[in-house]
């Protein structure tokens, strides 16, 4: 095999033991790695509705057939569990120097079954797994243990370590990979915490090769040629990145300001690039890709920053401070947190009047009581969807996951991914609306977007078939890179990476004779496994839906083309059936025995 392993490295904690599983190749062709791959076997090997701190519940970090190369956007990894917040499959991706570790560890796959009787660590070198003792570092934040790790290991190991808010398992904790490098959303640090996991310790470097080198080489050379001349990419290239936006957004799309009771921030100048700038210390380390998106900030080793932050813990609670943001970002690294989850846990705090907007000192003494669970941090662990139940506050949370800051009544094919996608609102759950305005968006954006079978610009706030044929196709592109573990800030539709260079890339890595519409069957072949899982585990169509706010209540914005706007809910309920139509489904959202014989997925319905 080229590019992959072909292993699955099962570890059972509470036996401590480990074996392998080696698929063969067609396996590897209809499941590839990423979410996929792990809905695969949670769907497998988990029976239906158990806790997902059940220690029969399983912990996945993956790679995939291609990722963990030193090449252009194939850094990522995906950490995959049933979720503690909303029940249904769970699914976060990160990128950094672990995912390279990953498939240097001898297998392409991690698979943790069981849960250990007192905390532990494991190590795996060369397709080994060892076990260790983590008494000494359980309680400690996320930097203090990797220097006790590095000390006893050496300071080549890549590490997965869940700081005290994954111990105490709230319900968003993180798992952080190499010090900075979150895989953020859906609490997977948590049941990383119950099975009392402290850390994922890798060694040594057992890649397997790839089919052409070369071709890898001048793909990876041609990206960094063009990604200058691509507006989004220079933005994410250039100090201070993507992590500074908040002073553009709020005139295209509105801004989520204090718990999306307003779409205008008075404050939104403190977040001008001038303001982070001072600030700004280092790139991240993707190995072998050219482009450096995630900086860091304040801190060399924790600072490391991602966008969803500066809105979540910034306008969303009504502060105008990129200083407090650097900080809380590096708490949030070093306790395990998902800043996004926290920021929208603590929005609906607010408006329930139990804290105050702008209140950066209140903010700053919750997190750590927050991820000990402590006082008042114990309610707000539990996510917005259950403290809401007693501080009263309106939670936006869409199957249980809070919110993300991006607004979803000005750009109609986010509103309608946080609605339909199996693990709940994702702010990269599609490419944005705005790059697709007929009054805005980038010039190049159709150049790499028609490949999908996206022809026309349409306003970003349009509700209709149109519109939701153009999210079908860009929610399945996505997914299907989310699939190979392929970065979507390189790629396709408005990246410098088209459609047909990441099939040239898949090819160049394994060594297959394939297209890009085997990345698109990927996508969708992801969508329906997911939606069988979470169909397994009691979700319905009526799950597919927004908060309230975004139908009831309109924005109040004077003098903007946003101002009254709000999302029409029986229209919305007509685009959600329509998009099941499109995916194959009948009109309750269950995939159609056929769509799911189509995508070698009959198993799923045979019992």
């Amino acid at each position: 095999m080229h590019g992959y392993h072909g292993k699955i490295l099962h570890v059972d904690l509470t036996a401590r033991r480990a074996w392998i599983e080696e698929p063969g190749e067609i396996f590897w062709r209809v499941y590839a790695g990423g979410g996929l791959l792990a809905a695969y076997f949670l769907m497998r090997d988990t029976q239906a509705g158990i806790d997902a701190f059940d220690p029969r519940n399983l912990l996945i970090l993956t790679s995939s057939v291609l990722a963990g190369h030193p090449y252009a956007g194939l850094a990522r990894f995906t950490a995959a569990s049933k979720s503690p917040l909303t029940g249904g499959i769970g699914e976060t991706r990160a990128e950094g120097p672990f995912g390279m570790a990953l498939k240097g560890s001898g297998a392409d796959t991690l698979i943790f079954h069981g849960a250990f009787v007192a905390p532990c660590h494991v190590m795996v070198e060369a397709g080994a797994v060892t076990f260790h003792d983590a008494a000494a570092e359980w309680g400690l934040g996320v930097e203090r243990t990797v220097d006790n790790l590095e000390s006893r290991f050496g300071n080549q190991i890549h590490t997965a370590v869940i700081g005290p808010a994954g111990e105490n398992r709230v319900l968003y904790a993180s798992i952080i990979s190499d010090r900075s490098y979150a895989a953020a959303r859906m609490g997977m640090g948590a049941v990383m915490g119950s099975k009392q996991l402290k850390s994922v310790i890798l060694r040594g470097d057992n890649r397997p090769p790839v089919a052409d080198a070369a071709a890898c080489a001048e793909l990876t050379a041609q990206y960094e040629a063009k990604m200058r001349g691509n507006p989004l990419t220079r933005w994410q290239l250039d100090p201070p990145g993507f992590s500074a936006w908040v002073h553009l957004h709020g005139t295209d799309a509105a801004l989520c300001t204090r718990n999306y009771t307003q779409g205008v921030f008075e404050g939104e100048s403190a977040y001008e690039k001038s303001r982070f700038l001072p600030h700004y210390l280092h790139d991240g380390n993707c190995p072998g890709c050219p482009n450096g998106c995630i900086k860091f900030f304040d801190d060399p080793r924790s600072g490391g920053i991602h966008q969803e932050i500066t809105g979540a813990l910034g306008p969303n609670l009504g502060i105008a401070s990129p200083e407090f943001i650097f900080q809380a970002n590096i708490l949030c690294n070093d306790f395990g947190l998902d800043p996004t989850s926290l920021g929208f846990t603590l929005s609906m705090a607010m408006e329930a009047g139990a804290l105050s907007f702008g209140d950066t000192e209140a903010v700053l003494r919750l997190i750590p009581e927050i991820a000990h669970r402590r006082g008042p941090g114990n309610v707000l662990a539990d996510g917005a969807k259950r403290a809401a139940l007693q501080l009263g506050g309106p939670a936006l949370h869409v199957k249980g996951l809070e919110m993300v800051p991006f607004e979803p009544r000005t750009q109609t094919n986010l509103a309608l991914g946080y609605a339909v996608a199996p693990i709940g609102p994702r702010y990269d759950i599609c490419e944005h609306d705005w790059d697709y305005d007929t009054q805005g968006g980038w010039e190049h954006t159709l150049e790499n977007s028609r490949a999908a079978g996206i022809l026309e610009r349409i306003p970003m706030d349009f509700l209709g078939p149109r519109k939701v044929r153009n999210f079908k196709a860009l929610a399945t592109l996505w997914s299907g890179a989310d699939a190979l573990d392929f970065c979507i800030f390189a790629i396709a539709p408005v990246r410098v990476f088209s459609l047909s260079d990441m099939a040239r890339m898949l090819a160049a890595v394994t060594g297959w004779n394939t297209t890009a519409y085997e990345i698109m069957r990927y996508g969708e072949r992801r969508l329906h496994l997911m939606r069988m899982y979470n169909l397994r585990e009691g979700f319905t169509a009526a799950d597919d839906t927004l908060p309230d706010r975004f139908f009831d209540d309109p924005l109040d914005m004077p003098g903007s083309r946003w101002h009254g706007k709000r999302l029409d809910r029986a229209a919305f309920a007509h685009a959600i059936v329509t998009y099941y139509r499109m995916m194959g489904w009948d009109d309750a959202g269950r995939p159609l025995p056929e769509t799911l014989i189509d995508y070698q997925l009959e198993w799923t319905f045979n019992d």
